[in-house]
């Protein structure tokens, strides 16, 4: 965990998100001293009659430890904030133990959770939880159930860069309808404990059968789970089904050391989108496709989907199916260790299907985009789960049945390589090679899997220049997409100063840049101002600073009247203090200024649009597909003599500083998975500095008469190639081919070969001269051969 949060930009981006929260009360939590500081009673003796204080932030010292003798319920319409002293310079978690509580028929136990929620939400950051008192490690026989659980309709849940670990059930979940379980740059580990329950209970998140609105999961790891990293299913009446997960984003997560008892990502009844995209398995499904095992097979009966003897179909991710929901799954990863894959071959079972038939049949043909296997070899982390999958096995074990305890277990020969939170927190490494293909294969290049084991990679992704694609006409375009300065030519953004008399100036000292980024519902728009000259010649330049913000729906759009919350955050670049202010219940379009005093030198802004509940009183994960905007952030400094401005908005300078010569781009429209589309207005269409491919034919030449044996395609040569490559591939009778090059977003950029072949051997060149680097795929498609392959174009 600390090297996971050392970076400083990491560090200084949750400051950017974070920062607007204004109005609320910090409440010191001490650590553990004895009688009167156990975790819970600390807080207890905060609350009124009412619960809660409005607004109170709980906050813990970094390091400290603290411990928990008792549940914390929390009411319907109130708020458990709890977090790490961030006035603190220690990037050190505060850690909490549950402790036996002392009391009862078991006063050896430890309570079964920290927070239940009765129709209230969590917020919860930087923290390090474990179900028992690590320090004396028998507690583990008395291990109970969960961390965090809610009882009542309503709650939502939200927890970043954390710690849970060690329990016998799961570390979050929702025995009632929730709102939202979001879920962020944190750590789930050991989840499971045969001391004191069985092997179908074990799980990171359990949604019960009770309906989500969004389950959001974006750079998580978890590592030793028994059971399921995601549980959704009604085990009572599987064919009933379950409440709608009616969105899911599971992107950027890595998934360690499995045995995956009754499934790996078990959804249940889905709704409207779900996105399952970058994430990394390592060894995530160790128990395997065993069809012959019906006790684990059991809890897949709500897929339809059997074995010819009837058995339940085991896969990896599955749903009860559906003919509405909008499946997005690609560039997943996974890999097996040389011992899983031992184990495997040992007991006759195998790697199993990533994929329900289902979910595949609704991927279609992008279903070849959906996982990729390659050897990855992470740095540090836990031996795979086998000891107990053996066990299980054992007709003087387990003897495949769940029922557990047993006095036939033995943690010390069965158990799971079972960490104490210190190693996950200082030692456990999921970082792999640069060489690996995993690497940059995740949209835009990134490394899949957890990007918080790659902090220079999250930070780029983050706050860089790829935190969103834009297309145009159907093509990522790198112009776009771009959004830097003024030295490229056509801008998306204007910069332009006026004097005193309102005539245009040419100010190079007067700069601006805009780059955006998604979270959770809401678009960042974020801005920078710099005006080096004003800096050193003055100091109270920016007393009379007007800031406009303008968001500007355009008539276009259907759900103008839905859009309802915007925040407006100044931050000083220098060591002046951060301001917010927020605006608040916008139905239509909005022009709206603050005057302020900022920090000589420039200012960085950041404007947040959040659109709101669509349907069940929730919020959505994205704006509705379809709906375009415009959007400006100006900069007027008023310093008495000169009046200058600077702009950020989707236009372009086609003469530097000159206000009467900007063009405006267009719009923007949204796409499904958060992707930006950029609608060039008439006069701007083409206008930037890369051509799209032009998608024409390649020539293929037969290279010998000679029959082949049956159909392949070889990998391309060069590889990586600058700028054109040869494909060969070979056809065993004749048939009608179809080659085809697609990039990282399963967009197709051009068909090669499409024509009736001879039966041969054959080749044909792909020239990429005006496509960017990046990864590419190409596929043929010869009668009922199918195969794909990965090409790199690096320029």
């Amino acid at each position: 965990m600390a090297k996971k949060y050392s970076s400083i930009i990491i560090v200084f981006f949750a400051l950017l998100l974070n920062v607007s929260v204004y109005g609320q009360s910090y409440y010191n939590l001490v650590p553990y001293s004895g009688p009167g500081t156990f975790l819970v009673e600390q807080i207890r003796a905060d609350t009124t009659t009412n619960g809660i204080v409005p607004d109170r932030v709980y906050v813990l010292q970094p390091g400290g430890l603290y411990l928990n003798t008792e549940v914390y319920n929390v009411p319907g319409g109130t708020t458990m904030r709890i977090q790490r002293d961030e006035s603190i310079a220690n990037d050190s978690l505060p850690i909490i133990f549950q402790y036996p509580t002392g009391t009862g028929a078991n006063p050896h136990r430890p309570p079964g959770n920290l927070f239940v929620l009765q129709g209230g939400n969590l917020d919860m950051s930087n923290l390090a939880v474990t179900g028992y008192f690590e320090p004396i490690d028998s507690n583990i026989n008395n291990v109970q159930g969960g961390l965090i659980n809610t009882t009542a309709e309503g709650s939502s849940i939200t927890i970043d860069g954390c710690l849970l670990t060690n329990i016998n059930g799961q570390h979050v979940r929702t025995g009632s309808a929730t709102l939202k379980v979001r879920i962020t740059n944190s750590i789930f580990a050991n989840m499971g404990a045969l001391s004191s329950s069985n092997l179908g209970a074990g799980k990171g998140i359990d949604l019960r059968e009770a309906s989500c609105d969004s389950l959001i999961l974006v750079n998580n790891t978890f590592v030793n789970f028994q059971d399921r990293a995601i549980r959704h299913y009604n085990f009572a009446n599987p064919l009933a089904g379950t409440g709608g997960l009616q969105h899911a984003l599971i992107d950027h997560n890595t998934f360690v050391n499995g045995f995956s008892f009754h499934g790996l990502l078990s959804l249940g009844n889905v709704g409207e989108q779900i996105t399952i995209t970058n994430n990394l398995f390592a060894d995530a499904f160790a128990g395997g496709e065993d069809p012959t095992d019906t006790t684990r097979a059991a809890e897949w009966a709500n897929t339809g989907e059997t074995y010819p003897d009837g058995v339940n179909r085991m896969s990896w991710i599955f749903t009860a199916p559906n003919d509405t929901t909008n499946w997005t799954i690609s560039n997943n990863y996974y890999t097996i260790s040389d011992s899983g894959q031992a184990f495997m071959t040992a007991y006759g079972v195998t790697e199993g299907s990533q994929l329900s038939w289902h979910i595949n049949s609704k991927l279609g043909a992008d279903s070849v985009y959906a996982f990729y296997k390659e050897k990855v070899n992470l740095v540090n982390i836990p031996k795979v789960m086998l000891d107990m999958i053996r066990w299980y096995w054992s007709p003087t074990g387990g003897n495949k049945s769940k029922n557990t305890p047993s006095s036939l277990w033995n943690r010390a020969t069965d158990d799971m390589d079972r960490r104490g939170y210190r190693y996950y927190l200082d030692t456990l490494d999921c970082s792999y090679p640069t060489t690996t293909a995993a690497y940059t294969g995740a949209t835009g290049g990134y490394p899949v899997g957890d990007l918080n084991w790659f902090p220079d990679k999250k930070a780029e992704w983050q706050n860089g220049t790829n935190a969103f694609d834009i297309t145009v006409d159907g093509v990522k375009d790198n112009f776009y997409s771009s959004l830097v300065g003024p030295d490229d030519g056509y801008l998306q953004l204007r910069s332009y100063a006026y004097n005193g008399n309102g005539a245009p100036v040419d100010d190079a000292d007067l700069s601006a840049k805009l780059w955006s980024a998604w979270d959770n519902g809401w678009l960042y728009l974020y801005a920078e101002v710099m005006d080096d000259t004003l800096a050193a010649n003055a100091t109270n330049v920016w007393e009379e600073d007007e800031i406009e913000l303008k968001f500007d729906p355009q008539p276009t759009d259907s759900t103008v009247t839905s859009i309802y919350e915007a925040r407006l955050t100044i931050l000083g670049l220098g060591d002046g203090a951060v301001s917010a202010d927020s605006l608040n219940a916008i139905t239509n379009r909005a022009n709206k200024r603050w005057n302020r005093t900022i920090v000589p030198g420039g200012y960085a802004l950041e404007l947040a649009i959040r659109w709101p509940v669509i349907t069940t009183n929730s919020e959505t994960i994205s704006p509705a597909e379809g709906n375009v905007f415009g959007s400006a952030i100006n900069f007027h400094d008023n310093d008495g003599s000169a009046r200058r401005q600077a702009s950020v908005q989707w236009a372009a300078v086609l003469d530097d500083a000159v206000w009467n010569n900007v063009e405006y781009l267009g719009t923007v429209q949204f796409l499904a998975d958060h992707k930006l589309k950029f609608i060039p207005t008439n006069n701007m269409t083409g206008r930037h500095n890369s051509t799209p491919y032009d998608g024409s034919a390649a020539d293929v030449e037969q290279t010998s008469s000679l029959i082949p044996k049956e159909f392949s395609m070889n990998q391309n040569y060069p590889n990586p190639f600058n700028p054109s490559t040869t494909i060969e591939f070979a056809l065993p009778k004749q048939a009608y081919v179809e080659l085809e090059i697609f990039n990282l977003l399963g967009e197709r950029i051009t068909v090669l070969i499409s024509e009736e072949l001879n039966a041969g051997y054959y080749k044909t060149s792909f020239d990429a001269y005006s496509l960017p680097s990046g990864i590419y795929f190409y596929r043929i498609q010869a009668g009922s051969f199918v195969q794909t392959r990965k090409l790199m174009l690096l320029k």
